[in-house]
């Protein structure tokens, strides 16, 4: 009975893949052991002083603007599926239309979890010499080159949405940076510069994540953020992107697709296969996760009944009986 209610589960999710209003719990902030930049990193970050006509307001203020600021009156983020990507493959029917040309599918569809709208994305590809190179392209999914790094208008939005979008942006894997004229090391106009972590990208992008979650600005002095201080949950799911991809090596989707089911709690990520393991994060309720591999831990029973079966999903373990896979079973490589 359990094996069809479970198969039963995973074929509803997937006719419908949004899920909205969900919470996140937060939880202790815990040291994320991201080494320091080397010297020849931190020379390869952009100049945030220097002027950058890429980043002027006519360029990052489009229209018309849809009165969407609502949508960033919380930071709920619903965990987008990464799909399988073959670099430089011909094109395919299997991706989703993107929100603008020059994105990579994967973070057009984190995109679409944060709530962003085509309208509010400034830049994707670009070449002005100030910017170092950081949006050139990195490689081609689908037939389509993309660049990992995209800019935001925060046009029309108050401090606290911004806070909120930025909240919302690293939770579906993107480091981010509200850059606001006079503060952390910028001049220039006020927008925001996120690069999604689970991509192919540049050795320039490789370093500005990691500069990210050393909780750092990303730009050539490498000095402390300070604007926003991200929760451990966001820290936790850009660190799980980037490791997924190797540190900037698309990973072709390895892993198998599952989506949380809790009725609405969200589902704790633990950091071993077990109820009294420390949390490191959590899933909301209908998000997606990709299990790397399985393992047997703690009894937990759960919307699909009791099981000692946990899915390791990259930054931690979730209970396998609240997890829709299509399968009572393990489902993936048992983890060493």
């Amino acid at each position: 009975m359990r094996r069809m209610t479970k198969a039963l589960a995973i074929a509803m999710f997937t006719v419908a893949v949004g899920a909205t209003g969900c919470s996140v719990e937060e939880i202790e902030d815990d040291p994320l052991e991201e080494s320091p930049l080397t010297a020849e990193e931190q020379a390869l970050l952009p100049d945030g002083l220097a002027p950058d006509h890429e980043h002027d307001d006519q360029v990052l203020v489009p229209g018309p603007a849809e009165d969407d600021a609502a949508t960033f009156d919380d930071d709920d983020a619903y965990a987008p599926l990464d799909v399988e990507v073959v670099d430089d493959a011909p094109p395919s029917a299997l991706y989703a239309a993107l929100l603008k040309s020059g994105l990579h599918p994967r973070a057009s569809d984190a995109l679409r979890a944060a709530g962003v709208a085509g309208w509010r994305i400034t830049q994707t590809i670009g070449n002005a010499p100030a910017s170092a190179g950081y949006h050139a392209a990195d490689g081609s999914v689908n037939g389509r080159t993309y660049c990992a790094a995209v800019d935001l208008s925060t046009s029309g939005l108050t401090e606290t949405q911004i806070h909120n979008l930025l909240e919302k942006l690293a939770k579906v894997g993107f480091a981010v940076w509200y850059r606001k004229d006079g503060r952390d090391g910028w001049r220039g106009a006020n927008h925001i510069h996120a690069v999604y972590a689970n991509s192919k990208m540049k050795t320039q992008l490789r370093a500005q994540v990691r500069s990210w979650l050393d909780g750092r600005t990303g730009l050539v002095g490498n000095g402390v953020y300070g604007w926003h201080k991200f929760s451990a949950t966001a820290k936790a799911a850009v660190k799980g992107k980037f490791s997924q991809s190797a540190n900037g090596t698309t990973n072709g989707g390895a892993g198998v697709s599952g989506r949380v089911n809790t009725s609405g709690a969200p589902l704790t990520v633990r950091k071993s296969a077990s109820t009294s393991s420390a949390a490191v994060g959590s899933v909301p309720d209908g998000g997606f996760v990709t299990i790397r591999c399985q393992k047997r831990g703690t009894s937990v029973t759960g919307t699909y009944g009791t099981s000692t079966l946990w899915d390791y999903i990259g930054t931690g373990y979730v209970a396998d009986a609240y997890v829709a896979t299509g399968s009572d079973g393990q489902v993936a490589p048992t983890c060493q």
